[in-house]
């Protein structure tokens, strides 16, 4: 017998209330207010994005360079190392409401709900089990993701959507949310032999790849690893290996319109790896891991060590138990502190993974599996835990929430008071409006709403002199500029791009370059010049033309940036097109998709049309029982 528990789970419009509600208290204020709290790295999610809104408000739906964010900002290849194309329902919220900040806000409340729904329809696919399957999720959303503020007084009891709100590691953050479901499928195919969860594996991916490179990469080597483990054990059949395979594939053809673009322009020049944060790979034992635990600042730790203690006092420990706090205690040490040494292949990971923490989703995982497990187990006992935890999760998951964002609202400072608070008293929780100045020096804890977005929005580069900064101050981009530029190239030419130089005669000149419709032009040539180098990074695309409409000779120079031959033309228009391999990857991903949607939809008008005559066939059965009845008892009546 099911319990009331199960029951009320088991319908889906109670339990898509709760996922909606909990989705939805995380948002509230912010709805209600109409305002974010964002900071340095918010900036960077909010201008790509803005970028996005304006090359498809030109009819460009799928993306590349940069072409409508500032003359110094024409013609990097931001889409092509940052993918965009799962943010395309943010992109449509954004213009059809026109209000950045409220369309961030429901696509987050929407990518909550989902994530909740997801995990649990994986989970309960794979056990069967309606409690387990909705606890692990509901446990998992709630106290487990990346992206954690870094400084704040009241970062104790962070949270996952922290994250997300506050657009820091914001795609790392959603592939982080939907792990599961990559994970669980991958097993299920591995261990289970259950085929049928190829498309889940496949579909989710495929996202994952077109949303965080870094993120995917720690997906595949989990995966890997389990494929390891299946072959030494001897699991894997030539028919599993076929399946794997097979989701492979699909995977690859799904997500073609990122990787294969990704590969070309990747290959075609040697690109420098992602800054290097070696404060996040773990100094000592107890850099982060113990502090986290025993300062009460990580509260899927707390819950684990709670349950722990009560499957103790219950006597209920078991191997699987063990096991799986073992797991999440190994897992959380290898990934935070010194017991692996990251510091052999920092370097190496660096180029993709940036952030430990980006892969966290696997003690997270672990973590929610043990509580959901040992709260079910000691319900046996103490059915009121249930209630208890349940309110506990989402009570810490809203106070962390507001905790590392509605309390930056107190007190809004005046521009001349920010940074007067000395760190020490605690009061890390000032906020303010973004500001053109602050904006392009990285200030933190923007309070940004429908008006004051427009100040990250409209502020692209401006020289250090205006800024009133030094001649060698740092200057904040909106943009990534120093991830994926050539090795050294943006240190090193930093000028290039933010005074839009153009070099011929071995020298450099300024004010030569303009923005005509989406092309840069570079103007004012003197006719015996043979060559030109734009300010413009090289990728397979660009193609130059004289003002007669000629084509150019352009190539990679040998520090990496576009150069031209310019056959004695004082004007050169350089143009950005798709290179054939990039629209055959779009073919491929819009075919493939479609395929996928039509098989789905076969399958369920095949479940369909089976239910029916399973159906007919047990009437029939039950009609021919009821008859045979019906005749015995008129013939005993006789």
């Amino acid at each position: 017998m099911k319990s009331l528990l199960e029951k009320s789970i088991n319908k889906w419009w109670v339990r898509h209330i709760i996922f909606g509600v909990c989705a939805l208290f995380l948002f509230l204020p912010f709805l209600i207010n109409g305002e974010l709290i964002t900071w340095t790295d918010s900036q960077f999610h909010l201008t790509r994005i803005y970028e996005i809104v304006q090359q498809q408000e030109n009819g460009q739906f799928f993306p590349d360079i940069i072409k409508y964010s500032g003359l110094q900002n024409w013609g990097y290849g931001l889409n092509f190392f940052y993918p965009s194309y799962v943010l395309l329902p943010l992109v449509f919220l954004w213009r059809l409401l026109n209000n950045p900040v409220l369309a961030i806000i429901i696509f987050d409340i929407f990518i909550v709900y989902f994530a909740l729904v997801m995990n649990y329809r994986i989970f309960r696919k794979a056990s069967d089990n309606i409690s387990l399957s909705f606890f692990v999720s509901f446990f998992y959303i709630l106290t487990a993701s990346a992206g954690k503020m870094p400084v704040s007084a009241s970062s104790s009891m962070n949270v996952p959507i922290v994250g997300i709100e506050m657009l820091n590691q914001l795609t790392s953050n959603i592939v982080f949310l939907f792990a599961p479901v990559v994970l669980v499928s991958f097993y299920q195919i591995i261990f289970k032999k259950d085929k049928t969860f190829w498309r889940s594996a496949a579909i989710f991916s495929a996202l994952s790849v077109m949303l965080s490179i870094p993120a995917t990469l720690g997906l595949v080597i989990i995966i890997f690893g389990m494929f390891v483990i299946g072959v030494v054990n001897k699991k894997i059949s030539f028919r599993d290996f076929l399946t794997l395979l097979g989701t492979a594939i699909a995977t690859i053809c799904l997500s073609a319109l990122f990787i294969i673009p990704f590969l070309e322009q990747r290959l075609g020049s040697q690109w420098a790896s992602l800054p290097n944060r070696q404060t996040l790979w773990g100094k000592s034992f107890f850099d982060i891991v113990i502090k986290n635990i025993f300062d009460f600042s990580d509260i899927l730790s707390i819950f684990v060590i709670f349950t722990f203690f009560l499957l103790l006092i219950y006597k209920k420990i078991d191997k699987n138990y063990k096991l799986l706090a073992a797991g999440y205690l190994i897992s959380l040490l290898f990934l935070h502190s010194s017991v692996f040494p990251w510091w052999i292949i920092q370097n190496l990971f660096s180029a993709t993974l940036q952030y430990t923490s980006r892969w966290e989703f696997i003690p997270k995982l672990l973590g929610s599996i043990f509580i959901a497990r040992a709260m079910l187990d000691i319900a046996k006992e103490r059915p009121k835990i249930v209630i208890t935890l349940s309110s506990l999760t989402l009570f810490f998951a809203i106070l962390g929430m507001y905790g590392n964002t509605i309390s930056t609202y107190f007190p809004v400072l005046p521009v001349d008071q920010i940074g007067k608070t000395k760190p020490e008293s605690g009061n890390r929780v000032e906020s303010f409006y973004p500001t053109k100045n602050l904006v392009r020096t990285g200030g933190v804890f923007f309070r940004v709403n429908k008006n004051s977005v427009n100040t990250i929005l409209e502020t692209n580069f401006v020289s250090r002199k205006e800024l009133g900064l030094k001649p060698d101050a740092p200057l904040f981009s909106s943009f990534a500029f120093s991830d994926y530029r050539l090795k050294g190239q943006y240190k090193n030419h930093r000028d290039i791009y933010e005074k839009s130089l153009v070099k011929f005669d071995g020298k450099l000149h300024q004010n030569l370059t303009s923005i005509q419709g989406e092309n840069l032009v570079i103007n004012n040539l003197p006719v015996k010049e043979l060559k030109v180098q734009a300010p413009v990074t090289y990728l397979k695309g660009f193609k130059a033309f004289d003002s007669n409409g000629n084509q150019l000779m352009s190539y990679k120079n040998n520090i990496g940036f576009l150069e031209i031959k310019t056959k004695g033309s004082d004007e050169i228009n350089i143009v950005y097109e798709k290179t054939f391999l990039h629209k055959l990857s779009i073919i491929i991903s819009i075919i493939s998709w479609l395929i996928l949607i039509f098989g789905i939809f076969l399958s369920k008008i095949n479940k369909i049309i089976q239910g029916d005559r399973n159906a007919k066939t047990i009437n029939h059965h039950t009609s021919l029982q009821r008859r045979r009845s019906n005749r015995n008892i008129r013939q005993r009546s006789k």
